[in-house]
């Protein structure tokens, strides 16, 4: 009995242990120990419905096309946000020598290396384009060599607050107990009950076509501007794009050759448009007369594919709506490269 008090005595200190402290909690990830509960997809994480559990696929079959000017070197920049984080893409999807990442929050100080061709690409997801082009991008702060900083860590104090808040302490208690697949299972009897008796489930996610999809609550019911039916007017998409522009000229001040804009779709956007009246504001910007960027455009494209373009438990594309993407990309940047081709 002894020995048994003490085991669990144990196990409580290195459950509290991990459950305040995001690096322990990381290394213990590393191990495969734990999971992030992303495995099965960011709505099958907010709702654990079964029918959409969705297991994660790494896209690893895409083949770039050739370089359109192989005598030239080609130096890719990329501020994005999860579509383009490191888990999905990379250097070897595109059809560049050279690649750098970073995200909208973070800070890339750069040096621009005049004998390549530098290639800044603007990637945001359809829900968040309205919050980023409330001015000119901030990511890039010229300097004497390239590298990526994050925002500023907070002091000690502020570490320590953080570290034993109940959100941050609840997330990392739940990744590290109940997102096992007999605590998964356990949830989505309870959810599948809710919903099939109740027809109540998650309020972060919307059913859509039938209940046949699921889209981030965030796209469809509020009235915030990441929802592709929330009302935008005319003046704010000249806003967006003056913005856009000015994000441009502050590239080219930097010693940027070309930038390009592309706008994820929204999963309802793609899937369920008439849910509401929709916006429209991922075509009201490419088709605004002032856009002074080229752009991938591939709103149609995935309206094409349907269900083929989005997974079915996540909010994020498969790996054809993903290559489709990568596709457009590498072909805007060999015809950006290749000067006898006009745009």
């Amino acid at each position: 009995m002894k020995f048994l008090k003490y085991l669990f005595l144990i196990l409580g200190c290195l459950i509290w242990a991990i459950s305040i402290s995001q690096p322990l909690f990381s290394l213990v990830g590393s191990w495969h120990l734990i999971h992030d509960g992303y495995q099965y997809g960011d709505l099958f994480r907010l709702s654990t419905l079964s029918e959409f559990r969705d297991p994660r696929v790494q896209c690893e079959d895409y083949t770039p096309p050739a370089h359109a000017r192989p005598d030239k070197k080609v130096h890719l920049y990329v501020i994005g946000d999860s579509f383009t984080e490191k888990q999905r893409v990379s250097k070897k999807d595109f059809v560049v020598d050279n690649y750098t990442q970073v995200k909208w929050d973070d800070f890339l100080h750069i040096k621009i290396d005049t004998s390549e061709t530098n290639i800044l690409l603007l990637e945001s997801v359809e829900r968040h384009l309205r919050q980023k082009m409330v001015a000119r991008i901030k990511v890039l702060i010229p300097d004497t060599a390239t590298f990526v900083t994050t925002t500023e860590s907070p002091k000690i104090l502020q570490q320590l607050d953080n570290a034993l808040k109940a959100n941050f302490t609840a997330d990392r208690l739940d990744g590290l107990l109940f997102q096992n697949d007999i605590f998964l299972t356990l949830k989505s009897w309870k959810a599948d009950f809710n919903y099939k008796v109740f027809d109540r489930v998650n309020k972060s996610v919307t059913l859509v076509n039938d209940d046949r999809d699921m889209v981030y609550y965030l796209d469809t019911d509020t009235p915030n501007v990441t929802s592709s039916f929330s009302e935008i007017r005319n003046t704010e998409i000249d806003t967006v794009v003056m913005n856009l522009n000015r994000s441009r000229d502050f590239a080219d001040s930097l010693g940027f050759d070309h930038v390009i804009l592309s706008i994820i779709p929204n999963k309802v956007s793609v899937l369920s448009p008439n849910y509401g009246t929709y916006n429209r504001l991922i075509e009201r910007v490419y088709a605004h007369p002032n856009l002074k960027l080229p752009y991938v455009d591939i709103l149609a494209d995935y309206r094409k594919m349907g269900r083929h373009s989005y997974l079915k438990g996540d909010s994020h594309w498969t790996c054809d709506g993903q290559y489709l993407w990568l596709n457009k990309v590498n072909a805007l940047i060999n015809r950006l490269v290749e000067p006898a081709t006009p745009l």
